[in-house]
């Protein structure tokens, strides 16, 4: 049985209009996949396809209208330890310092203040913050705010990221820096990754497969294996033809046009 199973999902939502009357809005419809243990899967999709709703489901932060979710042979209801998610915007508490932050997240769990402060340095140093632990996030720049936003979710030790365009509000050259240690991190960690983004050169990069995601309503409409071993290079021939094929597909089936050529 493979690790994550999602089985015909489908997500409404009821909306009242102005005129009292209450339509559904139809967000994903009959969705299944499967992610093995150890896969970076990423969700790649325009805007309203429904990426970050299917991530909430896995998460267990909604439930769907119909169908299951289901990780290590469970169905999800609720959230998790075991699976945790990272959001574009950091969330972090602007009145504690980097390290206390870090710690946050282990607050929930059975540990004493001495092994939480040790657990929690050890991931700044992992995220390359060594130094900054009396830092507050005001002090730091938008990478380095991810990077304590990492940290704290890696040190409660799931099994499963969730994360939902970490990295759209930083500028490219910091973007790829924390490509590369995200790679590192959850190699050396042995971490399933679920990876939304709309970025189609990320997702390339980042990914073992691509789940290309249509809209109206939302519905995963290919899957693409990404057959570059990492490291990868954006200059390659083979990287560039991935993400010619990718840019095609992705907007001749939203489209619903012969594909692009570029």
């Amino acid at each position: 049985m493979a690790y994550i199973n999602v089985k015909n999902i489908s997500k409404d939502y009821s909306r009242r209009e102005a005129n009292g009357k209450c339509n559904t809005i139809h967000v994903l419809k009959d969705v299944s996949f499967e992610i093995e243990k150890g896969e970076f899967v990423c969700l790649l999709g325009f805007s309203g396809c429904g990426k970050s709703t299917i991530l909430n489901l896995l998460a267990g932060f909604e439930t769907p209208s119909s169908g299951s979710v289901e990780i290590d042979g469970r169905e999800v209801t609720k959230p998790s330890t075991r699976y945790i998610t990272i959001f574009q915007h950091y969330g972090l508490l602007p009145w504690k310092t980097v390290q206390k932050n870090v710690e946050l997240g282990m607050e929930i769990l059975s540990l004493s203040k001495k092994d939480r402060a040790v657990r929690a340095q050890h991931y700044i140093e992992l995220v390359g913050l060594k130094g900054l632990e009396e830092q507050f996030p005001s002090q730091l720049s938008g990478g380095q705010q991810q990077r304590v936003a990492i940290a704290r979710s890696l040190a409660v030790n799931p099994d499963i990221l969730f994360m939902d365009e970490p990295f759209g509000a930083l500028d490219p050259v910091i973007r790829n820096k924390l490509q590369n240690d995200l790679l590192k991190i959850v190699s050396e960690q042995k971490k399933t990754v679920v990876f939304v983004t709309h970025d189609i050169e990320e997702a390339v990069y980042l990914a073992d497969r691509i789940f290309l995601m249509k809209s109206d309503p939302g519905h995963l409409e290919k899957i693409y294996d990404i057959k570059i071993p990492h490291p990868r290079n954006r200059n390659t021939d083979d990287f560039g033809q991935y993400r010619k094929f990718i840019y095609n597909k992705l907007f001749s089936i939203q489209e619903g046009k012969p594909e692009y050529i570029i």
